[in-house]
């Protein structure tokens, strides 16, 4: 490979780092200059370590997002920004289903999904408020208690509502939340094992 690296090169290495290593790194960060092959190796590494070893931004997370985003939706990766909202993405009808996907995509459940506010708070109170009516009636008031507690298990279980209302906001739960706790179970991987695979894919 000549020593400064075209824009079509330059894609088609980031698209083999990728895939060889997993991770996500955004070619649209590359656009805007040229690089030799030492460079590119150098940043390529660098990239691929901080996202293998946990040093997450919320850019970091918002690029990995929207590219998951993408393939599941079916939309342009250009067209999805950090203020887009989440509803709009996911229609209601399908949303549980796409999810799911977007779950397999990044690898790894994101519990981003909450059941309806209004509902669920009235079986709550519901079911609080039948303590009282335990030393009365307590046949009925258990009764209630058992209704509402399963109502509001299977609200929660199917619930259809983002808990978050922008992809910035679900790429910051990402970074600071999910990630973290992904990366306590994380073997590390070490850089000369990076260099060595990314070496391989540059020549």
């Amino acid at each position: 490979m000549a020593d400064t690296i075209s824009q079509d090169q330059l894609q088609q290495v980031i698209a083999n780092v990728n895939r060889e290593l997993k991770v996500n790194i955004n070619s649209e960060d590359f656009k805007s200059a040229s690089y030799s092959s030492s460079s590119l190796k150098d940043i390529l590494i660098q990239k691929s370590a901080d996202e293998l070893n946990g040093e997450w931004t919320t850019d970091m997370a918002f690029h990995k997002l929207k590219a998951a985003i993408s393939q599941v939706v079916g939309v342009a990766q250009s067209t999805i920004t950090d203020e887009t909202e989440l509803d709009k993405l996911f229609p209601s009808n399908t949303r549980k289903a796409q999810v799911e996907k977007l779950n397999e995509t990044m690898g790894f459940k994101m519990d981003i999904l909450k059941p309806n506010g209004l509902l669920n708070g009235i079986f709550l109170t519901i079911f609080f408020a039948c303590i009282p009516f335990l030393f009365v009636d307590w046949f009925v008031g258990g009764i209630t208690m058992i209704i509402s507690g399963f109502i509001i298990f299977i609200l929660g279980k199917t619930g259809n509502t983002f808990k978050l209302k922008t992809v910035g906001h679900l790429a910051d739960h990402l970074a600071w939340k999910n990630y973290l706790k992904q990366k306590r179970n994380h073997v590390p991987v070490s850089e000369e094992e990076i260099r060595s695979k990314v070496d391989g894919l540059i020549g």
